[in-house]
Order: structure tokens, then sequence, then C-alpha cells
């Protein structure tokens, strides 16, 4: 009788084991879940064993017990657990680096990727998948390209089917949006099941999504001396100080998770939220500082008076046609709202994890709100640990430059070229995915060779900034000439012979 008491009393125990709040308290019942898993899945217990985790005893239980409001939970063998451990578990031990990630671009990304999300037209799911048509040309309105594509890397919506099937899973992008009404995935960068912050620092992990004509910042940074030194050198770094602690003794250049995140010993404080330091945007089709004014889009960015006029006399632009450049888009929460407004209305506004979202300001917070001054600061800060404050502002400086050359050059390019091609409709009847090649030419322009060019003068990616970049911007720039004035020629020709 004493047997079967003390049984229950051990059953009972394992059963009603609470969330902890620290890592230091060690409640959890690994035992079960170890001996079924050591057979199932040996690779996660490995990972788990060799995690920090395991070394201070957070235990399976503490990250996979659901919360009674998440609906991706379900009952497993005895247990209530998730397979989703999103951004609201990590909280219970890491509150401060949860916040931060929340107030950055980071979580967001999701919301970019909605144009390929939202399906229009054919929508059945299909083994947990989503098939149909969404709006985005690029994947050719394809939800099952998305899926494999963007969405892998900004994050998909993951709901739960009938029975706690989870649909639209696995996905571990950056700005996954989750059925508990976060967003967000840890293990994007701290891979599952060890966590790793010696992977998250080096940047084969930032890599993963951060390459590519659209965002090529690894192939930038593997030019740049700061790779060439990490790729020559990087196998002898000491990787895994404790954060705060890690700086320029432990390496010899600077990783992406250097200049973005880290203190690099005490020169300013760590975060997460790696919109935090950022002086200029260098995503939209053309730039502007990291400033509220802007990011709400009521204010445009002046051009540099003398590059502007420069730009004027050599595409013969009347005075001013270069004087400044809209700003504040893309917004990410109109194009939620636009293209997948069920996912908007379950994760933006009161009480949501947007509060607001109704311009590109809301997609911020915390530091990321700084002055684009006060931001720039802190990134020369991290520089001063191997550089003097004169070459880090030199070189920063000239980059600086670059965007007013930047938004210049593809201004005038729009002005001269593109628009009088869609005002005067010279393409509607040759077009592919609902677009033209003019159509293609500028995406490509802004979207591929313009990232290239500006984030390529930041990092230092010499070939990058000038013959993927400026070069292949002006060499673009021609053909968008020479196709205005051939749609001209065919729209004449085709109208003396009656052709409609």
């Amino acid at each position: 009788m004493k047997k079967i008491h003390l049984i229950l009393i051990s059953v009972v125990a394992i059963l009603t084991v609470p969330v902890i709040a620290s890592a230091k308290v060690d409640l959890t019942p690994v035992s079960p879940c170890i001996n079924c898993h050591d057979t199932v899945t040996p690779g996660i217990v490995k990972q788990w064993q060799e995690s920090k985790h395991s070394k201070v005893g957070v235990k399976c239980y503490v990250c996979h017990k659901a919360k009674e409001d998440d609906p991706a939970g379900f009952e497993h063998n005895g247990f209530r657990v998730t397979t989703i451990v999103s951004p609201r578990y990590c909280e219970s031990c890491h509150p401060k680096q949860v916040k931060e990630f929340r107030e950055s671009m980071h979580d967001e990304a999701a919301l970019f990727a909605m144009s390929a999300y939202g399906v229009v037209s054919g929508e059945r799911v299909e083994e947990t998948i989503t098939l149909g048509q969404t709006k985005n040309y690029k994947t050719n309105f394809s939800r099952e390209s998305a899926e494999a594509g963007c969405l892998d890397c900004h994050g998909t919506v993951i709901k739960v089917g009938k029975g706690g099937t989870l649909i639209n899973w696995p996905n571990m992008g950056i700005g996954r949006l989750n059925p508990d009404g976060s967003a967000g995935s840890c293990a994007a960068c701290h891979t599952r099941h060890t966590f790793s912050i010696a992977q998250a620092r080096k940047p084969e992990t930032c890599g993963q999504c951060h390459l590519g004509p659209d965002h090529p910042q690894r192939e930038i940074y593997e030019e740049s001396k700061h790779g060439n030194l990490y790729e020559a050198n990087g196998e002898e770094w000491n990787w895994n100080v404790p954060p705060g602690q890690w700086g320029p003794e432990d390496i010899e250049a600077p990783t992406c998770a250097t200049c973005h995140m880290s203190g690099f010993g005490g020169a300013v404080e760590s975060t997460h939220n790696v919109s935090a330091r950022l002086k200029w945007e260098l995503e939209p089709a053309f730039s502007w500082p990291t400033d509220k004014k802007y990011w709400i889009g009521k204010e445009k960015f002046p051009i540099d008076p003398e590059i502007a006029r420069r730009y004027e006399k050599i595409h013969n632009l009347p005075p001013g046609s270069l004087k400044a450049v809209k700003t504040g888009l893309p917004n990410p929460f109109a194009i939620a709202k636009k293209f997948a407004p069920d996912v908007y209305k379950a994760y933006v506004g009161p009480g949501k994890w947007w509060s607001r979202g109704e311009t590109r300001l809301d997609a911020f917070g915390g530091d990321a709100l700084r002055s684009p001054d006060e931001k720039r600061e802190d990134m020369i800060k991290v520089c001063n640990q191997c550089h003097v404050r004169s070459w880090a502002e030199g070189d920063l400086k000239k980059a600086d430059k670059t965007i007013d050359v930047y938004n210049a050059v593809v201004l005038a390019i729009k002005k001269k070229y593109y628009d009088p091609i869609k005002k005067e409709r010279l393409d509607e009847d040759i077009k592919f995915n609902g677009k033209s090649e003019a159509d293609n030419l500028w995406h490509e322009i802004w979207h591929h060779e313009g990232r290239i060019w500006r984030m390529g003068a930041f990092m230092q990616g010499q070939d990058w900034q000038h013959w993927e970049g400026s070069y292949e911007v002006v060499d673009d720039g021609s053909h968008m000439a020479d196709w205005l004035e051939k749609l001209r020629v065919r729209k004449a020709v085709k109208e003396r012979l009656g052709i409609k």
C-alpha cells in the first residue's frame, strides 16, 4: 500500500509540474521524455544534452509544456505539450531578449510576405500544406512555391486544424506567425535543441536568409576584409564567451552579430533588436534615414542638391526633377491588411502582438526609435574597438554619400523612362504573370541591383557595390531607355496599321 501511495504521488508530481520562471530551478520530468525520444529522435536528445540548457537544468517540459491558451497544445503520453515553442515560451527566462526581438524588423518579416501568403483562389489544404493562387508574381502566383521559398525565411502563418494537426508546418521563419498570437522563431538563429550562442554569432547563420540578389549581405561580407579574416582564422576564435563579455580579445574581425547585436566587450549594450543600430533604410526603392518623420511617409527625403543637379544635367531633366524621394514604404502592416486581412486582424490591434499597425513606424520599438545619429554612434563605438574613430567615420561617410548618388540615379531612370512607359500604357498587352519586361527591369534595378549597390557600400564589398550594383543599375537604365523608344515605335506602327 505504501508503495502504491509513493507511485501515485510521483505521477501527480510529474503531471502538475509548472513552467519555471528561471532555468536555475529543476522541476521538470526529463526521464519520461528522454526514455522515449532517445530511441525515436536520438539526434534531438544528443543536441539537448550538449546544450547549455541541459547544463543548467532546463529540461524538456520547461519549454514544451503548453500554455492553457495555446491552440497548438495537445495531449502526449499524459502531458499537454506544444511543438511550437514560440517567443512567449522563451520569454519566461529571456524577457529582455524577447522584448528586443519584438521591437525589431525581424519580428515583422512575415508581414512583408503576405502577398505570397494570402490565397486569392483555389485554396485548399493537402497534407497540411496550403495550396492555391496568390497575388505574388515572383512566386508565379503560387502558394506552393512561396511555402518553400520566401515564406521559409520570412515565416508563414501556422494554423491548427482538426485533431490538432498543424497546417503550414514545419517552418522556422524569423517572422513566423504562431497560433498563440505571437510572432517570430528564436530557433531561426539559435537552432534547436542546442540553442547555441556560438552558432548565432557566425555569419553562416545570418547567411541562411541574408543572401542572394535582393539581400546579398552574406556574399558582400565574404568579399570584405572582415569576411576574409573570418575565413582565414575564424576556426581559432573564441565563440562561446557569455553575452556581455564577448569582445575584441575573442575574435579578430566582426561578424554580422558583432556589429548589429553584440556589446563587443562592453562598447555598447548587447541587443536582440537588429534595427537598433541602423541609420539608413536600404531595403525600399529609395533610401532615407531611419527617422520617425520618414517612417510615417509624410515627408520626402531630400537628395544632396549638387548631386541631384549633376544627374539632372546628365539625363537632361528639368531642374528640381530629382529634388527628393518618397519615404515610408513598404509598410508591412498595409501589406498584411491588403493581402491577408484575416492575419492582420488576428495579430494586429489592441491587445494583439502589435498594438498598432498603421505605418512603417509601428514595426519598431525600443532603441530602434532613437535618432539615426544615435544609432550610428553605437555602430561607431563597436568599430572603435578595432579602428580609430576617424577610420570608421570616414568609411561610413563615404557610404552615406553613395545614398544620394543611388537615389538620384534611380529616380532619374524612373522619371525619364519607366514612368512614361506606365503613363502611356505602352506595355499593357505584352505582359507575362501580370508584368512586362519594363516592370521586371524596374524591379531588378531597385530590389536587386540597387540593394547590392547600397549594401555593398556599407559593408566594404567593393566588387558587389560597383560591378554587381552600380554598374548593373546603369546597364538596366540603358535597357529601360531602349524599351521606352521601342514601345513608342511599336505603338505608332500598330496605330498606323489599325492593329488593336
